[in-house]
This record gives structure tokens, C-alpha cells and sequence, in this order.
């Protein structure tokens, strides 16, 4: 059997320049069909009528470093927010009653703490705020909110 090495090579070339092209097709169409898709959301119904969308619920792990904190095992929720952008007095009301979707279940897992996201919009990015509710011994539940963003280049 003799191989020519011309043959060879031009295949081999082939081979890699098709090999990019598929590579480069993967990452286009990937690409593109990231930047068109929507979000995933539920839809709710507050006890006021209002209207937000869930974008994401979890249990969280309290862990940090490595280190297990299972005083710290919360419930974390994200929504987007239906209040104006900028009136926190509405957005605190909101909050108030989108916790309620997750303070029964929290309260029946013993969790002192629970985290609500509140976002503009259904697509996780830029500025939003996140509040950090707190059960106090006697059982009331207390909020602190801060502004956050996604990304620090936002």
C-alpha cells in the first residue's frame, strides 16, 4: 500500500477546516437562538390581583467555603416585579405579598431566613432588589432590602 503524502495532507486539511466550520456553525446557532429565547416563568396571581411572574423558586443550602451552615438552609425566590420601577413603597407592598407564596412552606421546614429577587423584567440581568427576610423568635417575619445587579459591568 502506498500513501501519497500530498493526498494525505489535503485531506487531513480538509478534514480540519470542516471540522471549524461545524464548530463555528454549533457556536452561531447557539449563539443566536440564546439572545431570541425567552425566559421561563410562572404566572401568579397575588391576593391583590396583581399579576407577577416566578422566573425561579430553590432551596438553598447554607453553605459557604465549604463550610455546612444549616441554620442558614433557605428558600430562595425571583420574580419579576409588577411594581413601577423606582416606587419602593410599592414594591415593598409586593413584596410582602409575594412572600407569602413561600412563608407557609418555610415556616413548615423551620427556616428562620427566606430570599426574594425582585427584577424588572423576566430576563435575569442588570439591577434588581433582593430582600432578606428574617423570622424573629416570637415568629414574625422582618425584611431588609438592598439594591444588587448581575454582573459588575452592569
Amino acid at each position: 500500500m502506498r500513501i501519497h503524502i500530498k493526498s494525505f495532507a489535503l485531506g487531513v486539511g480538509f478534514a480540519g477546516l470542516l471540522f471549524v466550520g461545524a464548530i463555528a456553525a454549533f457556536m452561531a446557532y447557539f449563539t443566536y437562538s440564546s439572545r431570541h429565547a425567552q425566559p421561563t416563568f410562572r404566572e401568579q396571581t397575588l391576593p391583590s390581583g396583581k399579576s407577577v411572574k416566578i422566573t425561579s423558586f430553590h432551596l438553598l443550602w447554607g453553605v459557604e467555603h465549604d463550610e455546612r451552615r444549616s441554620h442558614d438552609d433557605t428558600f430562595g425566590l425571583e420574580y419579576a416585579s409588577a411594581a413601577a420601577q423606582g416606587d419602593l413603597a410599592a414594591l415593598d407592598r409586593e413584596i410582602a405579598e409575594v412572600f407569602e407564596l413561600i412563608r407557609p412552606i418555610s415556616e413548615q421546614w423551620g427556616f428562620t431566613v427566606a430570599t426574594i429577587a425582585a427584577f424588572p423584567t423576566t430576563k435575569r440581568q442588570g439591577r434588581y432588589y433582593l430582600y432578606a427576610f428574617t423570622r424573629e423568635p416570637q415568629g414574625q417575619w422582618t425584611f431588609d432590602r438592598k439594591p444588587a445587579k448581575v454582573f459588575v459591568n452592569d
